[in-house]
């Protein structure tokens, strides 16, 4: 998520900057989950799957309170695509660890996210096991991707009409799951596409979008856009 993670709001971070950044004090039911040891637990659990990281992307907000980070993997690659997982976790209380199941488009480095957050989405709580917890999200994840790249083929062979790409557009925006002041880039960027839309290029329409977006909102969006087009796990 290179164009949202860089932003005027937030700070561009490597893993090893994450290691100076200390959580809060614990308290008895609260156990802020350092944003070096969260990273670190995830990959180590990748590699116990053989899954490499092939690229790391972090930033952080709030004098480092909040983290935003994108991990593109081994797992999963064809020519257009990689498997990438979304991350988001503040030592504040501000809102939960989050994991998100997703896929990034290698021509535009566009990033789709499930729209359920399925990997994991939990609170910093003194009975949170961070090897355990995960580990079980790891191999959620895992199961999710499959099913993530089936919906994402049916997105690519979905075509759309003028009037339903229209139709969608006008729902992110009264949805709230893209701000209003977006609509002109994506109308922009709508009638530069070179042929009638499927609802993938579509998604990718609304994705590049995103990247003007802080960290925040972008993570937001991306998830929601998720659930606006379908990509949710089949419970």
């Amino acid at each position: 998520m290179p164009g949202t993670l860089s932003h005027a709001h937030s700070q561009l971070v490597t893993r090893s900057e994450l290691k100076t950044i200390p959580p809060p004090v614990a308290t008895d039911t609260w156990k802020p989950i350092a944003h070096y040891d969260l990273i670190e637990a995830i990959d180590r659990q990748l590699r116990v799957r053989d899954i490499e990281i092939r690229r790391e992307q972090f930033a952080v907000q709030r004098e480092g309170a909040r983290l935003f980070g994108v991990l593109d993997l081994s797992l999963a690659e064809d020519v257009a695509t990689c498997a990438a997982i979304g991350i988001r976790n503040s030592t504040d209380k501000s809102f939960s660890l989050e994991i998100a199941v997703g896929v990034r488009v290698f021509v535009c480095d566009n990033l789709s996210f499930s729209g359920d957050l399925i990997a994991l989405k939990r609170k910093h709580t003194a009975r949170f096991d961070l090897m355990a917890d995960i580990s079980r999200a790891i191999d959620r994840y895992q199961q999710h991707l499959a099913v993530l790249g089936g919906q994402i083929d049916q997105l690519k062979a979905r075509q759309l009409s003028d009037e339903e790409s229209r139709l969608m557009i006008f729902e992110a925006i009264e949805r709230d799951i893209l701000p209003l002041r977006l609509f002109p880039v994506l109308a922009e960027r709508y009638r530069d596409l070179d042929e009638p839309p499927t609802a993938w290029t579509l998604h990718n329409v609304f994705t590049s979008s995103v990247k003007q977006l802080a960290p925040a909102p972008a993570f937001a969006a991306t998830v929601k856009l998720g659930q606006l087009f379908g990509l949710t796990s089949p419970n």
